[in-house]
């Protein structure tokens, strides 16, 4: 008996902490003076603002990853970029990797993707909105093989995994 109440004692515990950190999530976001959002409508500039959070088995910590184009200042205040922050999520197919970006409006001629230093980098700019985003790739995915497809906003670009123990012949050049 002892340890199923040790066992939910501990699940209390962790829930009761990861509540903690999304009441202090939500204090922070909060914080934006109602004064700053009157000022950025009186200018007519879009407010986009939102985060996501996950967390499951095998993570040893939650994922938030915020968008949009409000970013919070310290102490008090906000920031608009003119680029929004895209929502995006990465997703493990076993043999590849899925990176999945919302690019609402977005046609193919208006996107412009680049990858440098193990980073993702996402830009586009339409008619109404443009969208910025610089997003690390996992470590075990390879950039030698890329794709990407657009669809009605969608954006999925999908990389290969590295293949563990695999090799390459490596040439020796003569010497002068």
């Amino acid at each position: 008996m002892r340890f199923e109440d040790d066992f939910f004692d501990e699940i209390d515990r962790l829930f009761k902490e990861e509540m903690r950190r999304i009441r202090k999530l939500i204090t922070e976001i909060t914080r934006i003076r109602v004064n700053d959002l009157k000022e950025l409508e009186r200018r007519g500039e879009p407010i986009v603002f939102g985060f996501s959070y996950r967390w499951h088995s095998g993570m040893e910590k939650p994922e938030i990853k915020f968008f949009g184009n409000v970013k919070p200042q310290q102490p008090f205040g906000v920031k608009v970029d003119d680029a929004i922050t895209p929502v995006y999520d990465i997703i493990d197919k076993g043999d590849h990797y899925e990176i999945i970006i919302e690019l609402a409006g977005a046609k193919k001629d208006d996107v412009n993707i680049e990858m440098k230093d193990r980073m993702l980098y996402v830009s586009a700019n339409t008619k109404y909105k443009k969208y910025k985003h610089s997003i690390p790739l996992p470590p075990d995915a390879s950039t030698s093989e890329v794709k990407a497809k657009l669809n009605n906003g969608i954006l999925i670009v999908t990389l290969n995994k590295k293949v563990n123990g695999s090799s390459m012949k490596i040439k020796i050049e003569e010497e002068d």
